[in-house]
């Protein structure tokens, strides 16, 4: 009896912190981390504000979850890229990286919405997923710089900025290029637009 009380306590506890989850995901994304108060969160959860700072500590906690939360599919592809590079083509792995990135994105354009805006609003703090991707990314670019596969007068965190903007600018500025240049906004839009950006990239940064 007691083990299967602790089990129902334990689902009770995971379907509550994933509906709070979920809904400060819904609204953070639409309207950023600032004009979101914790009471409107509790409201539409339907829960109360003690038990969002029970299980996430305060609003920054929640919103570090969210993060993790949102780039967690993604983090797993880019582990299997990073690992690969101990037995696979290293110059398959950049373009695998990059593409990686690319298509996470291009599903979740929110995401990139999400990042300029804590930015803007100067409430960026990285959750632990994020750290662990720029730890391990500018790790993978100062390997393939030692192996030769790129360019080692430009410093890894620099490179890896460089590649990470070029992507999620896009998906904040793409409905502007498009009407500039009377385009229709959309998939062949993105290829022609991540076609260009490895062309540039393989152009910039070739083997030294």
């Amino acid at each position: 009896m007691n083990d299967e009380a602790t089990n129902y306590r334990q689902r009770d506890r995971e379907r509550t912190s994933g509906t709070i989850l979920k809904i400060a995901t819904e609204l953070f994304f639409e309207r950023g981390y600032a004009a979101v108060p914790i009471s409107l969160i509790a409201k539409q959860a339907s829960v109360t504000k003690s038990l969002i700072y029970h299980y996430f500590g305060d609003k920054q906690g929640l919103w570090l979850a969210v993060k993790d939360a949102a780039v967690a599919t993604y983090a797993e592809q880019q582990r299997a890229v990073f690992s690969s590079t101990e037995t696979g083509h290293s110059e398959v792995a950049v373009a695998d990286s990059a593409a990686a990135y690319f298509s996470f994105i291009q599903k979740h354009p929110e995401i990139a919405r999400m990042f300029a805006l804590e930015c803007f609003e100067g409430e960026f703090e990285p959750g632990a997923t994020e750290r662990e991707l720029q730890t391990n990314g500018i790790a993978f670019i100062e390997g393939l710089q030692s192996k030769g596969v790129l360019r080692k007068d430009i410093q890894a965190d620099m490179m890896l900025a460089v590649f990470s903007s070029l992507i999620e600018h896009w998906f904040i500025s793409r409905e502007r290029v498009a009407r500039l240049n009377s385009k229709s906004p959309g998939p062949s839009l993105d290829a022609r637009y991540f076609d260009a950006v490895m062309k540039i990239l393989a152009g910039v940064l070739p083997p030294s």
